[in-house]
């Protein structure tokens, strides 16, 4: 109750200011507030056809930004989840198994945890921010995001994601601090500490980048868990084409000798051509994959780690996407990896219906081996209404 309550008084402040600030048009206003309203319904499969489940999704996301100085800002952004239907039974105890987020403190509230209706909060960015020369300040529950790539991100330590889980745009944030140097315009060093709940959680790191051949690169280094950890990646372009790479190497910190590392490492090449096609490429590979195949509603909503961006030691991608009209737009991705003989497949239908009103079909169905059958691994269609405001 004193979470409710605590939240029912900051909404009803924020709006007040929010109010009183519209006066302000000749001056930035110290507080802004954006968000959306989302409705997802979705039909998931197992076992072939031979399984069907709905659900149903309420996503309501509210973002603030109070501007105290043009050097001092916060953010505090909430978001909100309504989930009821079948399709929740595939996963057992599903409020617990979204109510997992990474963070020091548990700024999460799992309102309702029923079979088939979950209720679920959580405060997924809450920091301050100050400015100064050419240094940056960030204290608090924010995204860090350390990766190059589009697909996958070896390099992003702190905040790694499951691309798949398209409805999280904003992706998760963790309580940290980020201290960020910006030596001249074509290099930046940048160090960033989480503190973990134990002593086998906490993840510390140093990033330094450059510019070179008209390439970005970037190395990094530190303490990843119970790893000693490094890794770099780089930006540039073959051609017309554009090139990103990542690498990251785990090692157990403690007895060094007695244990092998982790390998990770991705690439993409992607080209936009002048009639609105966009092609992408990208591979993934992990020395020490999990090798657990997912379906059914962790397809998109699965949690992953640095060192195990997917569940397969080679993963490769191919997408394609096109803009028919500035409202009308297509995509289409494939995943595939030798393990398994695993098949990934996302076709999306986007269509941007008013100015605030965005509607999309997609589906994301896997197939795989299964002993001398090849069969629908899970999968799910989901039809998705967004409002911004």
């Amino acid at each position: 109750m004193n979470f409710l309550k605590s939240l029912l008084l900051a909404t009803c402040f924020f709006i007040s200011k929010i109010l009183h600030a519209q006066d302000q048009d000749a001056k930035i206003p110290w507080l802004e507030c954006k968000g959306y309203l989302k409705d997802l319904e979705s039909l998931s499969f197992s076992n072939g056809l031979s399984n069907v489940y709905s659900s149903n999704l309420i996503h309501n996301r509210l973002n603030f930004k109070f501007n105290f100085s043009e050097k001092f800002i916060a953010k505090f952004e909430l978001r909100n989840r309504i989930i009821w239907g079948s399709q929740l039974k595939l996963i057992p105890d599903y409020g617990k198994y979204i109510n997992t987020y990474e963070g020091y403190f548990n700024l999460s509230k799992l309102w309702i945890n029923q079979n088939a209706l979950v209720l679920h909060s959580v405060v997924d960015r809450l920091y301050l921010q100050y400015t100064f020369e050419h240094w940056d300040l960030k204290l608090g529950r924010q995204r860090i995001n350390w990766g190059l790539n589009t697909i996958w991100n070896p390099n992003d330590i702190f905040n790694a994601y499951n691309f798949l889980d398209f409805d999280y745009e904003e992706r998760p944030g963790n309580d940290a601090i980020r201290i960020q140097g910006y030596l001249n315009d074509q290099s930046k060093l940048e160090f960033a500490y989480k503190p973990g709940r134990t002593k086998h959680t906490h993840i510390g790191a140093f990033l330094y980048k450059f510019n070179k051949w008209t390439y970005d690169f970037q190395l990094l280094a530190g303490l990843y868990q119970d790893d000693l950890m490094f890794g770099g990646g780089w930006a540039g372009n073959l051609r017309n084409a554009g090139f990103k790479a990542e690498f990251s190497y785990f090692h157990p910190k403690n007895e060094i000798a007695k244990h092998s590392g982790v390998w990770t490492a991705s690439f993409v090449v992607d080209q936009t051509f002048t009639n609105d096609w966009y092609i992408s490429f990208s591979s993934l590979f992990n020395s020490k994959p999990s090798g657990l195949l997912f379906g059914g509603p962790a397809l998109f909503d699965s949690q992953l780690s640095a060192k195990s961006l997917f569940p397969f030691k080679i993963s490769l991608y191919a997408g394609v996407s096109k803009s028919f009209n500035p409202i009308f737009r297509s995509n289409l991705s494939i995943i595939y990896s030798p393990s398994y003989n695993t098949l990934i497949a996302v076709p999306t239908l986007s269509w941007n219906a008013l100015t605030n009103l965005d509607l999309d079909l997609t589906i994301q169905a896997a197939f795989a081996e299964n002993g001398s059958n090849y069969q629908t691994a899970g999968g799910v269609v989901i039809l998705r209404g967004k409002w911004s405001f």
